[in-house]
């Protein structure tokens, strides 16, 4: 989909939409009470201590008016660069307010998609603001119940910088104006707040009056123009009311301001009159009319805006998230930034409707990967840059069949067995099929297979092993097929492999990197070709077998290899030793004990998995534990804990010794002694230790417990969201961290989680967002499969599967 140049840098309609609000408000002439505002909030610009104020009146008091008189003052000074920020009858939507600001505000603009503009203005040029040298920034944001979706993102006005001031006008008493305040992001403690008094609509504008001695069609137009959200083209006029523009302006001339061809009420308190005045019927007809128009006009930009008002079903917002909606949005100024803002809300509508069904979790993370899609699109050399995005060197292709691989396998695992499972792990395969690099389409192949199982996992292996033997390394990939190949058929291919490396393909004693995937049958036919080997290459292979065998003898016979090749300056030593300290009987483990000292700082990790596999065969080792520095000395005593007859004494040795500790030396064992202690079910024990240290901690802390104390997981789980809730907005790690967790979340925490998750994948690229090493679409299985159970997943899925063929 070729994506035509953007208008730099707000679209043309916004830009139309300041200025004539600019012309409106500012060459008005002030009555004594606005001259008198204008004075006060002048001497509030002096007031550092606050930064915010609000002006409000009742409907026909011009608060706008006074604003843009404010913004002008300053024009003719040097203190403060102000701007005026115009939302009415045709600039009401968030996506409207960010564009506005952007041209306002980033005078150094970049590029960057939708999300990036709002951290970049809240980040940079709110909350910091103006560098020295430049002057103060004041915003005048007027009308800001006419901006329908204001609300939803409050966090762009707090927190602002010393030398910004935000101005926000309101309709309303004193109430409705500090209701206002924590909507906006304001700190009530340092906002001022100023009221206009009423004063006589100007004649002959009285919306009231002309209402009531207008014709039928001249009517009609002014519900057409209270219930849009934009200004309307002539021609969009004609079509909805089926009478030319000229007769239906007949007497309702002073209510309407018309720019470059379109039209628009000219105040927002007449927009509102009118549109209190229309009953249910005329009101849902005049939508209806503006909603039949060309789907590239009127409906493209406002669809989502008179859903919303409406509250209509879900089903109904899925249009919006469509090739057909992306191709109208593209063809307009707004571009990228429109549609993206759709998505978004979309999403979020998703989310909020989860309860409603499997098809909710399903169109949000449609919306979600259509706008990664959209993220990554805009890199490609072939495709202009959407509005916000600056094209950039494609480096992966955009098709990323081994993300989709890998999320589609994630999601159809999660799903319980039969036809539906079948046919997402379907998918996968020919996901996994189109993949052009022989050893990562070897890799999926396997991962299918893992979890398929049966004869249709056999035949996946084998299709692993075809790719494997194209790859630019043939050889040791093949291992990864053996476990889930027949184990006749694995052991064949494991003795060919071993026997290729041993002649020259390579070292032979690699065969340890994969043995951990051997069927126990396979081990027990390599054993004897493994004690053929040469020198370091035979204790590494034979320590890897016996690890997977776990047989006395096949253990004692690969300790005997070891030792003779238990060399300090081997990288591999220590892993391959490793490998056997939790399997050896008392008269080995002493003598891997004096093997130890020569590994220097490893020493410490091989006397960690000694001490408890002494302890378990009756030997205490407490000369061992003493030569041990502290920290190794409490994970060895933690991981003896299972096998301890007296768990007590041994708990209090852990306790004395973490008392002497620092907080967060505790909170670093932790996570060596939490698989123990949390099994024992001491996790508030361990919380207690860490007591002093902050939520971010905490949260880890609980997240991690849960994992490990299955009796106190949905205690601890539930302890754990709220904070995760409240840091992952920033930090959407924190969150994935409880993903696995997510058959104890609350229905209601777990959309949360998903909401910001989702959040966070729509903003990366397509393939990270499939399967990549942040929030991704394959780490969410868990907590799509407790919210949405088997058809979610399914879903989700589907979309995987539409979104790749949408954007190719």
């Amino acid at each position: 989909m070729t994506m035509h140049p953007p208008h730099i840098l707000a679209p043309a309609p916004i830009e139309r939409a300041c200025r004539c609000a600019w012309d409106e408000a500012s060459s008005a002439t002030l009555d004594s009470a606005e001259q008198a505002a204008v004075a006060a909030l002048s001497r509030w610009l002096d007031e550092p201590e606050l930064p915010y104020a609000i002006l409000h009146g009742p409907r026909p008091s011009r608060r706008s008016v006074v604003a843009a008189h404010l913004v002008r003052a300053q024009h003719e000074g040097t203190a403060y660069a102000a701007q005026l920020v115009p939302l009415g009858p045709d600039l009401r939507l968030e996506r409207d307010l960010i564009a506005l600001l952007v041209s306002r505000l980033l005078a150094d603009y970049g590029g960057g998609p939708p999300r990036r503009l709002r951290a970049q203005i809240a980040e940079e040029h709110l909350r910091v603001g103006p560098t020295e040298g430049e002057p103060s920034l004041l915003l005048a944001i007027t009308d800001v119940e006419e901006a329908e979706p204001l609300v939803s993102w409050p966090p762009l006005f707090s927190a602002v910088g010393p030398r910004v001031k935000v101005l926000a006008t309101v309709e309303g008493d004193e109430a409705a104006a500090r209701a206002w305040i924590p909507r906006l992001g304001f700190d009530p403690a340092r906002t001022r707040i100023h009221r206009l008094p009423s004063r006589p609509w100007p004649a002959p504008g009285d919306p009231a009056a002309l209402l009531a001695a207008t014709g039928a069609v001249p009517a009609r137009l002014l519900g057409l123009l209270s219930v849009a959200y934009g200004r309307l083209r002539e021609d969009e006029i004609t079509t909805a009311l089926g009478a030319p523009i000229e007769g239906a302006l007949a007497g309702i001339e002073p209510l309407v301001t018309a720019v470059d061809g379109t039209y628009a009420l000219r105040w927002n308190a007449a927009r509102r009159e009118v549109e209190e005045r229309l009953d249910r019927s005329a009101r849902e007809t005049s939508i209806r009319r503006l909603l039949s128009l060309a789907p590239d006009g009127y409906p493209c930009a406002y669809t989502r805006a008179h859903l919303e008002q409406a509250t209509a079903p879900l089903q109904a917002f899925a249009a919006l998230v469509t090739e057909e909606h992306l191709a109208h949005w593209i063809a307009r100024p707004e571009g990228y930034l429109g549609f993206v803002a759709d998505l978004e809300r979309v999403r979020r509508r998703a989310v909020e409707t989860l309860a409603s069904g499997h098809e909710a979790a399903a169109l949000a993370v449609r919306a979600a990967l259509v706008e990664a899609s959209l993220n990554w699109c805009a890199r490609r050399e072939d495709h202009d840059a959407p509005v916000g995005v600056e094209p950039m060197t494609r480096e992966t292709p955009l098709a990323d069949e081994r993300q989709q691989a890998k999320a589609l396998i994630a999601l159809g695992a999660a799903v319980t067995a039969g036809p539906g499972r079948d046919e997402v792990l379907a998918w996968a395969a020919d996901a996994a099929r189109r993949i052009p690099e022989a050893e990562f389409r070897g890799d999926a192949f396997v991962a299918l297979a893992e979890a398929i199982g049966d004869d249709r996992g056999h035949a996946l292996a084998r299709e692993a092993l075809a790719a494997y033997r194209d790859a630019a390394d043939p050889v040791l990939p093949q291992l990864l097929a053996v476990g889930v190949l027949p184990p006749d058929e694995g052991a064949a291919v494991a003795r060919e492999v071993l026997a290729r490396l041993r002649d020259g393909g390579g070292d032979p004693g690699d065969l340890d990197l994969f043995a951990d995937r051997f069927p126990r049958a396979v081990a027990e036919v390599l054993w004897p070709d493994a004690e053929a080997l040469p020198g370091p290459a035979r204790a590494r292979a034979l320590a890897a077998l016996a690890e997977v065998l776990g047989d006395p003898d096949r253990v004692r016979a690969a300790f005997a290899a070891v030792e003779q090749h238990a060399d300090p300056y081997d990288p591999l030593a220590h892993r391959t030793l490793a490998r056997l300290v939790t399997l050896l009987a008392v008269p080995e483990a002493r003598r891997a004990a004096a093997l130890a000292p020569p590994f220097g700082e490893r020493a410490a990790e091989l006397l960690e998995g000694l001490i408890p596999r002494l302890r378990a065969l009756g030997d205490p080792a407490e000369d061992l534990l003493e030569a041990l520095p502290d920290a190794s000395r409490v994970r060895a005593l933690a991981r003896s804990l299972p096998f301890s007859t007296e768990p007590a004494r041994l708990q209090a040795r852990i306790d004395e010794a973490l008392r002497r500790a620092e907080p967060l030396d505790r909170y670093g064992l932790l996570f060596d002694v939490g698989p123990w202690l949390g099994a024992a079910g001491e996790s508030d024990t361990l919380l207690a230790w860490i007591a002093p240290l902050g939520d971010a901690h905490h949260l880890v802390a609980l997240g991690f417990l849960a994992l490990h104390d299955p009796a106190h997981a949905p205690e601890l789980t539930r302890r754990a969201l709220p904070l995760a809730l409240r840091l992952g907005a920033s930090e959407p790690d924190r969150l994935l961290a409880l993903v696995p967790l997510a058959r104890h979340l609350p229905p209601e925490g777990a959309a949360a989680a998903l909401g910001l998750l989702l959040d966070a994948l729509a903003g990366d690229y397509r393939h990270a967002a499939l399967a990549g090493d942040g929030v991704s679409l394959d780490r969410l299985a868990p907590l799509i499969a407790a919210i949405a159970g088997d058809d979610g997943l399914a879903g989700a899925a589907r979309e995987v599967v539409q979104v790749a063929a949408w954007f190719p």
